[in-house]
Protein backbone atom coordinates (compact mmCIF):
# COMPACT_ATOMS: atom_id res chain seq x y z
CA UNK A 1 0.00 0.00 0.00
CA UNK A 2 1.18 3.45 -1.22
CA UNK A 3 0.32 7.28 0.10
CA UNK A 4 -1.25 8.70 -2.82
CA UNK A 5 -3.08 12.56 -2.36
CA UNK A 6 -5.91 12.58 -4.14
CA UNK A 7 -6.39 16.61 -4.46
CA UNK A 8 -9.69 18.31 -5.62
CA UNK A 9 -11.33 21.84 -5.84
CA UNK A 10 -13.83 23.06 -4.04
CA UNK A 11 -16.30 26.21 -2.85
CA UNK A 12 -16.84 26.72 0.82
CA UNK A 13 -20.06 28.29 2.15
CA UNK A 14 -19.57 31.54 3.65
CA UNK A 15 -19.25 30.47 7.10
CA UNK A 16 -17.05 27.88 5.66
CA UNK A 17 -14.86 30.37 4.06
CA UNK A 18 -14.68 32.59 7.03
CA UNK A 19 -13.64 29.95 9.31
CA UNK A 20 -10.99 28.40 6.91
CA UNK A 21 -10.01 32.19 6.80
CA UNK A 22 -9.89 32.22 10.47
CA UNK A 23 -7.72 29.15 10.48
CA UNK A 24 -5.29 30.48 8.04
CA UNK A 25 -4.13 33.50 9.93
CA UNK A 26 -3.86 31.72 13.18
CA UNK A 27 -1.44 29.17 11.35
CA UNK A 28 0.05 31.78 9.66
CA UNK A 29 0.66 33.61 12.65
CA UNK A 30 1.60 30.66 14.92
CA UNK A 31 4.19 29.63 12.45
CA UNK A 32 5.72 33.17 12.06
CA UNK A 33 5.54 33.72 15.63
CA UNK A 34 7.50 30.05 16.46
CA UNK A 35 10.60 31.26 13.52
CA UNK A 36 10.37 34.87 15.25
CA UNK A 37 11.03 33.26 18.17
CA UNK A 38 13.81 30.77 16.77
CA UNK A 39 15.73 33.71 15.15
CA UNK A 40 15.96 35.59 18.55
CA UNK A 41 16.31 32.90 20.54
CA UNK A 42 19.46 32.20 17.97
CA UNK A 43 21.21 35.37 17.92
CA UNK A 44 21.52 35.45 21.84
CA UNK A 45 23.23 32.01 21.54
CA UNK A 46 20.39 29.61 22.29
CA UNK A 47 18.42 26.80 20.50
CA UNK A 48 14.39 26.14 20.06
CA UNK A 49 13.18 22.85 18.88
CA UNK A 50 9.56 21.74 18.64
CA UNK A 51 9.28 21.15 21.52
CA UNK A 52 9.78 24.94 22.79
CA UNK A 53 7.23 26.25 19.85
CA UNK A 54 4.64 24.21 21.51
CA UNK A 55 5.02 25.79 25.05
CA UNK A 56 4.79 29.38 23.52
CA UNK A 57 2.04 28.18 21.92
CA UNK A 58 0.43 27.09 24.69
CA UNK A 59 1.31 29.96 26.64
CA UNK A 60 0.22 32.20 24.22
CA UNK A 61 -3.53 30.46 24.04
CA UNK A 62 -3.33 31.44 28.04
CA UNK A 63 -2.64 34.88 27.25
CA UNK A 64 -5.87 37.13 26.79
CA UNK A 65 -4.50 39.11 24.27
CA UNK A 66 -4.44 35.87 21.97
CA UNK A 67 -7.71 33.96 23.46
CA UNK A 68 -8.62 34.14 19.32
CA UNK A 69 -6.13 30.75 18.75
CA UNK A 70 -8.94 28.67 20.76
CA UNK A 71 -11.40 29.42 18.12
CA UNK A 72 -9.77 27.03 15.92
CA UNK A 73 -9.04 23.44 16.13
CA UNK A 74 -5.64 22.98 17.44
CA UNK A 75 -4.77 20.29 15.60
CA UNK A 76 -3.58 22.79 12.22
CA UNK A 77 -1.76 25.15 14.59
CA UNK A 78 0.71 22.48 15.78
CA UNK A 79 1.05 21.19 12.27
CA UNK A 80 1.91 24.51 11.02
CA UNK A 81 5.11 23.85 13.83
CA UNK A 82 5.99 20.99 12.42
CA UNK A 83 6.39 22.39 8.94
CA UNK A 84 8.48 24.71 10.25
CA UNK A 85 10.76 21.91 12.20
CA UNK A 86 11.01 20.16 8.97
CA UNK A 87 11.90 22.94 7.23
CA UNK A 88 14.51 23.95 9.50
CA UNK A 89 16.15 20.65 9.29
CA UNK A 90 15.91 20.59 5.43
CA UNK A 91 17.86 23.85 6.05
CA UNK A 92 20.31 22.90 8.26
CA UNK A 93 21.07 19.29 6.03
CA UNK A 94 21.33 21.72 2.66
CA UNK A 95 22.71 25.02 3.93
CA UNK A 96 20.20 26.94 1.98
CA UNK A 97 16.64 27.50 1.96
CA UNK A 98 16.31 28.99 5.11
CA UNK A 99 12.29 29.31 6.85
CA UNK A 100 10.80 32.44 5.54
CA UNK A 101 7.63 34.00 7.40
CA UNK A 102 4.13 33.23 5.58
CA UNK A 103 2.58 36.38 4.42
CA UNK A 104 -1.26 36.73 4.15
CA UNK A 105 -1.23 37.81 0.70
CA UNK A 106 0.59 34.44 -0.45
CA UNK A 107 -1.09 30.76 -0.61
CA UNK A 108 -3.01 30.16 2.68
CA UNK A 109 -3.33 26.69 4.01
CA UNK A 110 -4.06 24.08 7.04
CA UNK A 111 -3.52 20.79 7.43
CA UNK A 112 -5.65 18.72 9.51
CA UNK A 113 -4.87 15.09 10.96
CA UNK A 114 -7.74 12.52 11.49
CA UNK A 115 -8.23 13.41 14.97
CA UNK A 116 -9.27 16.89 13.38
CA UNK A 117 -12.47 15.75 10.52
CA UNK A 118 -15.05 13.67 10.10
CA UNK A 119 -14.79 11.40 6.99
CA UNK A 120 -18.01 9.64 5.58
CA UNK A 121 -17.25 6.90 4.01
CA UNK A 122 -20.32 6.09 2.22
CA UNK A 123 -21.22 9.30 1.33
CA UNK A 124 -17.35 10.45 1.05
CA UNK A 125 -17.90 13.71 2.62
CA UNK A 126 -15.31 15.41 5.22
CA UNK A 127 -16.58 17.81 8.05
CA UNK A 128 -13.26 19.92 9.02
CA UNK A 129 -13.34 20.64 13.10
CA UNK A 130 -14.91 23.59 13.89
CA UNK A 131 -17.62 23.28 11.14
CA UNK A 132 -20.94 22.22 11.31
CA UNK A 133 -21.35 21.37 7.82
CA UNK A 134 -18.92 18.38 5.39
CA UNK A 135 -17.35 20.95 2.89
CA UNK A 136 -18.77 19.98 -0.55
CA UNK A 137 -16.16 18.58 -2.69
CA UNK A 138 -16.59 16.81 -6.16
CA UNK A 139 -14.63 14.08 -6.12
CA UNK A 140 -13.64 14.24 -10.02
CA UNK A 141 -11.08 10.96 -9.01
CA UNK A 142 -12.45 7.97 -6.72
CA UNK A 143 -10.67 6.62 -4.36
CA UNK A 144 -11.06 3.79 -1.74
CA UNK A 145 -9.99 4.12 2.17
CA UNK A 146 -10.68 6.85 4.62
CA UNK A 147 -8.12 9.92 4.21
CA UNK A 148 -5.43 9.89 6.82
CA UNK A 149 -5.02 13.35 6.57
CA UNK A 150 -6.01 16.33 4.92
CA UNK A 151 -4.79 20.04 3.84
CA UNK A 152 -7.08 22.54 2.87
CA UNK A 153 -5.37 25.61 0.63
CA UNK A 154 -6.14 29.29 -0.65
CA UNK A 155 -4.63 30.04 -4.33
CA UNK A 156 -3.46 33.58 -4.31
CA UNK A 157 -6.26 34.03 -6.91
CA UNK A 158 -8.67 33.04 -4.39
CA UNK A 159 -9.05 29.13 -5.53
CA UNK A 160 -9.75 26.34 -2.73
CA UNK A 161 -8.49 22.66 -2.88
CA UNK A 162 -8.41 20.15 -0.57
CA UNK A 163 -5.73 17.27 -0.85
CA UNK A 164 -6.88 13.97 0.66
CA UNK A 165 -3.73 11.56 1.81
CA UNK A 166 -5.19 8.07 1.39
CA UNK A 167 -3.24 4.43 1.62
CA UNK A 168 -3.80 3.18 -2.00
CA UNK A 169 -2.91 -0.48 -3.66
CA UNK A 170 -0.91 0.77 -6.84
CA UNK A 171 -1.41 -1.22 -9.68
CA UNK A 172 2.10 -1.94 -11.75
CA UNK A 173 2.19 -0.73 -15.08
CA UNK A 174 2.38 -3.98 -18.01
CA UNK A 175 6.19 -4.04 -18.65
CA UNK A 176 7.11 -2.51 -22.22
CA UNK A 177 9.94 -3.97 -24.13
CA UNK A 178 11.52 -0.23 -25.64
CA UNK A 179 14.33 1.43 -24.04
CA UNK A 180 15.29 5.23 -25.14
CA UNK A 181 17.68 7.77 -24.25
CA UNK A 182 16.67 11.12 -23.82
CA UNK A 183 18.68 14.46 -24.07
CA UNK A 184 16.96 17.51 -22.77
CA UNK A 185 17.83 20.18 -25.75
CA UNK A 186 18.47 23.85 -26.07
CA UNK A 187 15.40 24.03 -29.23
CA UNK A 188 14.05 21.72 -28.02
CA UNK A 189 12.76 20.35 -24.62
CA UNK A 190 13.86 16.96 -25.17
CA UNK A 191 14.75 14.53 -27.82
CA UNK A 192 14.51 10.60 -27.28
CA UNK A 193 16.75 8.10 -29.05
CA UNK A 194 14.08 6.56 -31.34
CA UNK A 195 13.54 9.78 -33.03
CA UNK A 196 10.56 11.65 -30.39
CA UNK A 197 10.67 15.01 -30.03
CA UNK A 198 9.13 17.22 -27.33
CA UNK A 199 9.24 20.93 -28.59
CA UNK A 200 8.93 23.54 -25.79
CA UNK A 201 5.26 24.37 -25.41
CA UNK A 202 4.69 27.57 -27.34
CA UNK A 203 1.39 28.60 -25.72
CA UNK A 204 2.80 29.81 -22.56
CA UNK A 205 4.66 32.69 -24.83
CA UNK A 206 1.05 34.26 -25.08
CA UNK A 207 0.61 33.97 -21.34
CA UNK A 208 3.88 35.56 -20.82
CA UNK A 209 2.82 38.50 -23.15
CA UNK A 210 0.00 39.07 -20.96
CA UNK A 211 1.80 38.77 -18.01
CA UNK A 212 4.44 41.22 -19.32
CA UNK A 213 1.81 43.51 -19.74
CA UNK A 214 0.39 43.21 -16.68
CA UNK A 215 3.14 43.74 -14.67
CA UNK A 216 3.67 47.10 -15.77
CA UNK A 217 0.02 48.24 -15.28
CA UNK A 218 0.74 46.56 -11.43
CA UNK A 219 3.74 48.38 -11.17
CA UNK A 220 1.89 52.05 -11.98
CA UNK A 221 -0.94 51.96 -9.23
CA UNK A 222 -0.37 52.58 -5.59
CA UNK A 223 1.21 50.40 -3.52
CA UNK A 224 -1.61 48.84 -1.29
CA UNK A 225 -4.86 50.46 -2.76
CA UNK A 226 -7.65 48.85 -3.66
CA UNK A 227 -7.04 49.03 -7.83
CA UNK A 228 -3.38 47.54 -6.55
CA UNK A 229 -5.02 45.09 -5.08
CA UNK A 230 -7.11 43.99 -8.05
CA UNK A 231 -4.31 44.03 -10.49
CA UNK A 232 -2.06 41.86 -8.34
CA UNK A 233 -5.19 39.39 -8.33
CA UNK A 234 -4.88 39.68 -12.26
CA UNK A 235 -1.09 39.29 -12.66
CA UNK A 236 -1.39 36.26 -9.69
CA UNK A 237 -3.86 34.60 -11.79
CA UNK A 238 -1.37 34.79 -15.32
CA UNK A 239 0.90 33.11 -12.73
CA UNK A 240 -1.14 30.35 -12.38
CA UNK A 241 -2.15 29.74 -16.05
CA UNK A 242 1.14 29.25 -16.98
CA UNK A 243 1.87 27.10 -13.80
CA UNK A 244 -0.53 24.95 -14.80
CA UNK A 245 -0.01 24.76 -18.64
CA UNK A 246 3.94 23.52 -18.08
CA UNK A 247 2.59 21.19 -15.42
CA UNK A 248 0.01 19.61 -17.48
CA UNK A 249 2.74 19.30 -20.33
CA UNK A 250 5.20 17.65 -18.25
CA UNK A 251 2.55 15.29 -16.98
CA UNK A 252 1.26 14.50 -20.54
CA UNK A 253 5.28 13.98 -21.52
CA UNK A 254 6.17 11.70 -18.71
CA UNK A 255 3.03 9.75 -18.93
CA UNK A 256 3.80 8.71 -22.44
CA UNK A 257 7.70 7.75 -21.69
CA UNK A 258 6.51 5.65 -19.41
CA UNK A 259 3.46 4.25 -20.47
CA UNK A 260 5.88 3.02 -23.89
CA UNK A 261 8.82 2.20 -22.89
CA UNK A 262 10.23 0.12 -20.13
CA UNK A 263 13.63 1.99 -19.47
CA UNK A 264 14.64 5.53 -19.81
CA UNK A 265 18.56 6.78 -20.15
CA UNK A 266 19.01 10.51 -19.56
CA UNK A 267 22.19 11.59 -20.94
CA UNK A 268 24.57 12.29 -18.73
CA UNK A 269 25.09 15.45 -20.65
CA UNK A 270 22.42 17.16 -19.51
CA UNK A 271 20.31 17.49 -16.47
CA UNK A 272 17.65 14.39 -16.14
CA UNK A 273 13.97 14.70 -16.75
CA UNK A 274 12.42 13.30 -13.45
CA UNK A 275 9.32 10.61 -14.66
Amino acid sequence: MTLVAYKYRFKPSKEQAEMLEHTFGCVRFVYNNALAFSKEQYEQGNKTNLSDWNKNLTTLKKHADFSWLKNVSSVPLQQSLRHLDKAFKAFFKSGFGYPKFKNKRGKQSACYMANAFKFNAETKQITLAKMKNPLKVKLSRPFNGSPSSVYVSKTKTGKYFISMLVETEIQPLPIASKTVGIDVGIKSLAACSDGVVFNNPKYTKKYEKKLAKAQRKLSKKTKGSNNFNKQRIIVAKIHEKIANCRVNFTHKMTTKLINETDKRKPSDLYRVIAS
